[in-house]
């Protein structure tokens, strides 16, 4: 399935509208973790392959921190270069992320006539960590409102969300696969075939 934004938006609101004391270092933890887990569950819309591993989310931790940091040396208004270091982190983040082989990449499955449409998987990596200034502007919209309500936690969270769920569009991979053309009695050999894709839901 795709990644989960609901549980980010309700656990991240929450969190930010408890009254009880909070540290840069806890909001990034909670912030960061609840990202991890929100994409766990990431897949390319091309053809629904899934998330096999993560890396770990303490460099987004960090690069959130310091951007909070930032800001706050900054008499509290965000500037779009506070989220640089927090848009490179998260595309750092999905450069070191690995795919699962399967399901097949739709294009080598068409290719793979000798093998009834089953191509041999070689890797599956993501090249491509996503548009970063966007993710940088995006960022800065979900820092920048109106004065707001007592309790602005879930609207916040909301557009975090928003803000990495269009990041995540932008992210692309390589799908390598040996393919085998030719028919089942008489296949013939074509070799590794790398299929280019761009987008995770």
């Amino acid at each position: 399935m795709p990644a989960v934004w609901p549980g980010f938006i309700s656990t991240v609101g929450s969190f930010l509208d408890d009254k009880s004391e909070k540290t840069h270092t806890d909001t990034a933890e909670k912030i960061s973790s609840e990202y991890h887990k929100a994409v766990k569950t990431a897949m390319t819309s091309l053809h629904a392959n899934m998330v096999l591993s993560q890396p770990a989310y303490t460099p987004i931790k960090g690069a959130i921190k310091q951007c909070l940091d930032d800001i706050r040396e900054s008499e509290g208004v965000a500037k779009i270069y506070h989220f640089t270091n927090w848009a490179n982190t998260t595309s750092a983040y999905w450069l070191s992320v690995i795919m699962s082989p399967t399901p097949f990449h739709p294009i080598n499955m068409g290719l793979s006539t000798g093998t009834a449409g089953i191509p041999a998987p070689i890797s599956h990596i993501i090249n491509n960590g996503g548009v970063i200034p966007a993710l940088q502007n995006d960022l800065l919209t979900a820092f920048t409102h109106p004065p707001a309500p007592a309790l602005y936690g879930v609207p916040f969270a909301t557009k975090l969300a928003t803000a990495f769920t269009n990041h995540l569009t932008t992210v692309g991979g390589l799908q390598t696969e040996f393919v085998t053309g030719g028919s089942p009695a008489t296949p013939v050999p074509v070799g590794p075939v790398p299929q280019v894709w761009v987008g995770l839901v």
